[in-house]
């Protein structure tokens, strides 16, 4: 599966709430048997909710992002770079160093979400 692609797809519905599975193709310059592939993995991995919706008379899916309330403990966040990072007094949104342009950061949480969705993935597997 394509890091990238879950990755705009993820940004997409963080921005608009919910998608049309059918106009994905189009929007992302993908075919839609790979859509459908992406989907259905995250829709398993329980990231997203995949609802039967009619679009211009044709049966397709409505994808939402499923929110999971979940209670954050220092130990769930310890591979964060920052809680080392000597720039972290003078890090902040707008400024020169931000976590939006942090390289070690963005790489810290790509790690991260592999090994959940590697985790999520074995679970499966096992049961």
């Amino acid at each position: 599966m394509s890091e990238r692609l879950v990755d705009q797809i993820l940004s997409m519905l963080h921005n608009s709430g919910e998608l049309i599975q059918s106009r994905l193709p189009k929007q992302l310059g993908v075919n839609a048997k790979t859509i459908s592939k992406v989907l259905k993995s995250l829709e398993k991995n329980g990231i997203i909710k995949r609802e039967k919706f009619i679009d211009d008379g044709r049966v397709t899916y409505k994808i939402s992002l499923l929110k999971k309330e979940q209670r954050v403990e220092l130990d769930d966040i310890g591979w964060a770079p920052c809680t080392t990072c000597p720039n972290l007094e003078r890090c902040g949104r707008g400024q020169p160093i931000s976590p939006e342009n942090c390289e070690k950061l963005t790489i810290a949480i790509k790690m991260e979400y592999q090994k959940l969705l590697s985790s999520g993935e074995n679970k499966s597997e096992n049961t």
